[in-house]
């Protein structure tokens, strides 16, 4: 044993001494710190681009009343006509109350709209009441008028009428004004509108048993959320393409941090393929060079010989990988804060919150992405054991890298069912725990048994072709 773990540590010492792989770690970090600034950045700076008018709300509504009288002059349709009328008065009645943001509830509401329906209804009593609430600022009587509204539309049916009103209620009984500015307004409508899906599923709970169970397990969440004051929920943080697209969800419905942990892992490409390319030349390289003479020339068999080159290969592959782990970790909490590290995933199950951390869950699916290296490095070894020249080896475990997924995705198109036995079809462990795999109904157990045949399959054919090589 200690003879092979001379032999390990021999090969550990050769590939420190080699610039590619301090050139890989230089990489992978530098490529690490560049996503998370990049993604960081991008998702802050999205909480400011809103835009900045050159003109101060006052002048902005004087300048649209003006305009729209202008065209209101030369306008024959009655209806359209109508449409300007109710522009002037909802323009009006702001300016009037002297709203100065647009950020403000009275611009974000409907309420001035309302208020120029009734006025052109020639509803006094209403435009009236409505005219109070906004020269007053009264958000709060706007959610009693809300209120009102829904129990004269669910008349008679009390449950429809707390369901309706109970987002209302949680921002009147808290005074959160219905601008959006606080987290809570936004959570406390989606609950509103969850509990009375839920309480109109009810009623045909017996036709359809699985949209009562998600609509319960939609409202529990949300309400969870409000009662524990959680803001935000790392379950819902979004992956890759969701991120560089939604730019402006890491500010509000979902966290800056895990939006751009979540990105991050995506990553582990980088190091698979910089270990493929060493893995490639591990073998190859040795009889290239005629180097391969020294160390057959040691009394230790050929086998342990390979086998310590393996272990060196998954060693520093391995050191790689978690270089690129903490490094993701590390900047993305220098550019997004490590405020939401350590909030809780929260899921719903038979109407029960249910709590887990989403550092175990990024843990576990780095894990996932490391299994899958794992086997195709294996792959990149074996061919580096077939050939002499490492630039043919690197060039044809590429080749299959980036062509086999290709060949997986074609075999699936074609519905060559026997294609989800393929190492490609198995590679991504957490796809499919997902249930997103390229083959339907793909099971983890049966990828894991897939990988671990062909691993076996590869790590013989290696040390054969490694045994009957010449010198």
């Amino acid at each position: 044993m200690a003879e092979f773990w001379a032999l390990v540590s021999n090969e550990n010492l050769k590939i420190r001494r080699r610039k590619f792989i301090w050139i890989a770690l230089a990489v992978v970090l530098v490529i690490s710190f560049g996503f998370s600034a990049l993604i960081g950045i991008l998702t802050r700076e999205s909480d400011d681009w809103d835009y900045e008018y050159p003109t101060t709300l006052a002048e902005s509504l004087q300048t649209e009343i003006e305009y729209t009288r202008e065209v209101l002059k030369t306008e024959t349709d009655e209806r359209i006509k109508e449409e300007f009328q109710k522009e002037i008065y909802s323009c009006q009645i702001l300016l009037d109350a002297g709203v100065t943001s647009r950020q403000d509830w009275r611009c974000t509401t409907d309420i001035a709209t309302r208020y120029a329906i009734a006025v052109l209804d020639d509803d006094a009593v209403f435009a009236e009441r409505l005219k109070g609430l906004i020269c007053g600022n009264d958000y709060l009587g706007y959610y009693r008028y809300l209120m009102e509204e829904n129990q004269a539309q669910y008349a008679g049916n009390p449950a429809f009428i707390e369901a309706a009103n109970a987002g209302y209620q949680f921002c009147l009984e808290n005074q959160i004004a219905p601008d959006g500015r606080d987290w809570r307004y936004d959570v406390a409508m989606e609950m509103g509108q969850a509990l009375l899906q839920l309480r109109r599923i009810e009623a045909y709970a017996q036709y359809n048993p699985e949209a009562l169970e998600t609509a319960k397990n939609s409202y529990v969440l949300l309400e969870y959320r409000l009662k524990n004051n959680i803001r935000i929920n790392p379950g819902d943080s979004f992956q890759l393409i969701d991120t560089l697209t939604n730019l402006d969800g890491g500010s509000g419905e979902t966290s800056r941090l895990w939006d751009t942990l979540n990105t991050t892992l995506s990553l582990t490409s980088i190091v698979q393929i910089l270990s493929i390319i060493l893995a490639a030349g591990m073998v190859a390289s040795e009889f290239g060079k005629g180097t391969i003479k020294f160390l057959l020339i040691a009394p230790a068999t050929r086998w342990k010989i390979l086998l310590s080159k393996y272990c060196s290969l998954l060693i520093n592959m391995v050191l790689l990988f978690f270089a690129l782990l903490l490094g993701n970790v590390l900047f993305g909490i220098l550019f997004c804060g490590g405020s939401d590290f350590f909030l809780p995933i929260l899921t719903a199950t038979g109407g029960e919150i249910k709590r887990s951390s989403p550092i175990l869950l990024l843990f576990g699916n780095y894990l996932l992405e490391l299994v899958g290296m794992i086997v195709i490095v294996t792959l990149a070894f074996m061919i580096s054991s077939l050939f002499r020249n490492s630039g043919a080896a690197v060039g044809i475990s590429l080749l299959i890298y980036y062509g086999g997924s290709t060949v997986n995705s074609i075999l699936a198109f074609l519905g060559a069912d026997w294609g989800r036995y393929l190492i490609f079809a198995n590679i991504n462990l957490s796809n499919i725990l997902r249930g997103v795999s390229v083959f339907p109904h793909q099971s983890i157990w049966v990828a894991i048994v897939v990988l671990a045949l062909h691993m076996a399959v590869f790590l013989w054919t290696a040390f054969d072709a490694f045994d009957r090589k010449e010198i």
